[in-house]
């Protein structure tokens, strides 16, 4: 029974606070026991997303390359905490050393030359490409975005497929229907590069060009592959079309059930290989109400409009020709400095103005327009100003949140509105616990979940701080040494896991609909998780200061 159990894991994005909180999910399910086993080694399916990224990738080659958990746990940890990867980046920017004529000289290409140096110490793709039967990880994906046909491009490497169908790659694809990486090419991808394209976040990065911008050893077979103009294409965040990174997970559950089927004609096909989805996610579904900007502060710039400043301009101007006039023909040197700098600023103003007017017809407007749009050189400034306010934090809200949190609905519905899914799916979200959350305090009332899952107010506020860390690729010094953001947000990764899989059981137990014996082991590991779960109520950093303890020693 031991050798069934089949997990699949999603690591979101997020920047540092999605790296952390994973790393406090691959810490728990590894602290958990099944016979001989941990759970972390009953994850069969990894797929990762952006800062998710950051933890999945480091576990997979360190778990290849055989480090234990602790040396995984030291090797972030220290990256996270260490490591200006800011600074390092503007530093390796500026530097005239190492690179590749045709590679673009930017700040996601210096990151990638960090996260190479600090990180993955120039592990490769290829590391991960082999049938090591010790290795649980049998389908990977870290995911990115390609900026052509505006879909997934996936780095992957799975279980090889019993039956291909026509022209089928047998590990699954590296990219993507449309742009498809040959194995003996995607061997030789710097895993640094992988995490570069998958947390390349538009506003924070440009997009990182693939193969040119990927350090590659240049081989016969990579210069053949460069000369198809389809080749290449540019890559930025997965979490541009799934921020949870649920789609790879469920493509590697449908390979697994067409080689079951394929192996063992009498399986059922509409039974799922995948025991568990575990959605690790550090997003949140809720944002603020927009708020228009109004300003109610009428200072005297507000008041002026375009018209009557071209008026005053033009009076200055004026004034500053006969005052230059005059300055020259007194030589008085100091005066013909001043209306000199006068008449130069006007000239500019008059230059933008022009520009500015002649916009519309750059942009090909027909002229049944043009006439109204005159009309707001009437406009004061104030009003302008709002316009441009509104219309710079309607998009913003937009791209940043709306839309993502749009495809994140829709990606969810994928596994959460399928009743094939039920009792096979977790989400663990970082908001989960935090004081106020509603469907916490739902549960409660409810009686939906145990009196003993009620988390305290300690669990509750370390909970708080961790949803609150922005997405950032980094922690200030305050953050690190006088709010202990990092340690709360992995300890928040391992308590709020614990609390989920202690509800998952739960669940199970008054509905085991859609379960077989491979969950019972969930149940049988009730005792233990219960326990866990007493200790995070009383100290919710006990497993983290463990961790940290072992890490000093070591």
């Amino acid at each position: 029974m031991k050798n069934k159990l089949n997990i699949g894991l999603a690591f979101s994005g997020g920047g540092y606070r999605a790296a952390a909180f994973n790393l406090g999910v691959l810490t728990y399910l590894e602290h958990i026991k099944l016979d001989d086993q941990s759970v972390l080694d009953k994850v069969t399916a990894l797929s990762t997303v952006s800062g998710g990224t950051i933890t999945g990738a480091c576990y997979a080659m360190g778990k290849k390359r055989g480090e234990h958990i602790d040396d995984i746990y030291q090797g972030l940890y220290k990256f996270m905490s260490e490591v200006d990867l800011v600074a390092l980046g503007i530093e390796r920017l500026v530097s005239e050393k190492d690179w590749a004529p045709g590679r673009v000289k930017s700040l996601i290409t210096a990151f990638a030359d960090i996260y190479d140096r600090e990180l993955f110490h120039n592990g490769r793709f290829g590391e991960l490409m082999d049938d090591d039967p010790s290795f649980h990880l049998r389908h990977m994906s870290f995911n990115a975005t390609e900026f052509s046909k505006a879909l997934q491009f996936r780095f992957q490497w799975s279980e090889k497929v019993v039956v291909p169908r026509l022209n089928e790659p047998l590990r699954g694809i590296i990219g993507n229907y449309y742009y498809q990486t040959p194995v003996g090419i995607a061997k030789d991808i710097r895993m640094a590069d992988i995490l570069a394209a998958s947390s390349c976040f538009p506003g924070g990065f440009e997009p990182i060009n693939f193969p040119d911008d990927f350090v590659f050893p240049e081989t016969p077979a990579l210069l053949e592959f460069k000369k198809d103009e389809e080749h290449h294409i540019s890559l930025m965040d997965g979490g541009i079309v799934d921020n949870q990174g649920i789609e790879p997970v469920l493509l590697a559950d449908e390979r697994m059930q067409r080689n079951q089927k394929d192996t063992n004609p009498q399986v059922p096909p509409d039974v799922h290989s995948l025991d568990l989805i575990i959605v690790s996610d550090v997003s949140s579904p809720y944002m603020e109400e927009f708020t228009s900007s109004i300003q109610k502060h009428m200072t005297w710039w507000r008041k002026l409009t375009p018209i009557k400043v071209i008026v005053i301009n033009s009076i200055v101007c004026i004034l500053g020709a006969l005052g230059l006039s005059f300055s020259i023909v007194r030589n008085f040197n100091g005066l013909i400095i001043l209306f000199t700098s006068i008449l130069t600023l006007n000239l500019l103003i008059f230059v933008l103005a022009s520009s500015i007017l002649s916009m519309p017809k750059k942009f090909s407007i027909l002229k049944p327009f043009l006439k109204p749009l005159s009309k707001l050189l009437r406009l004061k400034f104030l009003v302008y100003e709002n316009l441009l306010m509104n219309r710079a934090k309607s998009v913003m809200k937009l791209t940043g949140e709306i839309f993502l949190k749009h495809v994140r609905r829709l990606n969810y519905q994928k596994v959460f509105a399928d009743d094939t899914w039920k009792n096979r799916r977790i989400m663990n979200a970082i908001y989960e616990l935090k004081p106020g959350e509603e469907q916490l305090k739902n549960k409660i009332k409810q009686g939906k979940i145990r009196p003993q899952l009620v988390p305290t107010r300690e669990i509750q506020e370390v909970a708080k701080k961790a949803a609150g860390m922005p997405t950032t690729l980094w922690f200030t010094k305050e953050e690190l040494e006088k709010q202990h953001m990092l340690d709360a947000i992995i300890a928040c990764g391992q308590f709020n896991l614990c609390w989920n899989l202690l509800e998952y059981i739960d669940k199970i137990k008054r509905d085991p609909t859609n379960t077989n014996e491979n969950h019972q082991l969930f149940v049988g590991c009730e005792d233990q998780i219960l326990s866990d779960w007493e200790k995070f109520q009383v100290n919710p950093f006990w497993m983290v200061d463990g961790f940290n303890e072992r890490m000093n020693v070591r």
